[in-house]
């Protein structure tokens, strides 16, 4: 089974380094732009469906890449990006963010890195088994992506994952 995980396109909030967490922003030109090209590798792909969050921006960027293909495209809340709470909306540079991605590191009223983890798992154990002879393409956010990559191969040597993260549209593909 490929698993052909894709970051949504770029947001005006992406684009300015604000913390991005559930609220429901759509993409930017640049974002569109960014799914149009990404279109021309997934067009490519062997893919059956497309598992997609619920929020604009990932259904946007799905959409985008599916209108060659019209695969069927399933929400998954699963899929939403890490709460981040009262930090949502935060320059990304703050220095509260050092630690943001230290799996160590615990932030009151957002969601932690082992529920984020556990919720990806979750979803993950699930389409192994419901979809175990398809491959598939999911559209989702950073912090999933990270997830994704820690379930398929395992937890890094450093406690810090902010450099596991994806680009704006950038494909990643795991065999599980």
């Amino acid at each position: 089974m490929n698993i052909y995980v894709l970051r949504h396109g770029q947001t005006d909030w992406n684009k300015e380094g604000i913390i991005l967490s559930r609220e429901n922003i759509p993409l930017n030109e640049t974002g569109i732009n960014q799914a149009m090209d990404a279109s021309q590798i997934v067009e490519n792909l062997d893919y059956d469906l497309i598992i997609s969050s619920p929020l604009i921006r990932t259904l946007q960027t799905a959409e985008i890449v599916n209108k060659k293909r019209n695969k069927k495209i399933i929400i998954d809340e699963r899929l939403i990006e890490r709460d981040a709470g009262i930090l949502s909306g935060r320059n990304g540079k703050d220095e509260i963010f050092k630690d943001y991605w230290n799996l160590d590191a615990h932030y009151e009223g957002l969601e932690n890195l082992d529920e984020l983890f556990a919720r990806v798992s979750n979803f993950m154990d699930e389409i192994k088994e419901k979809y175990k002879n398809k491959n598939l393409l999911i559209v989702t956010h950073n912090g999933v992506c990270r997830g994704i990559k820690i379930y398929c191969e395992g937890y890094p040597k450093t406690r810090n994952i902010a450099k596991l993260g994806q680009d704006n549209c950038e494909i990643r593909m795991y065999k599980i």
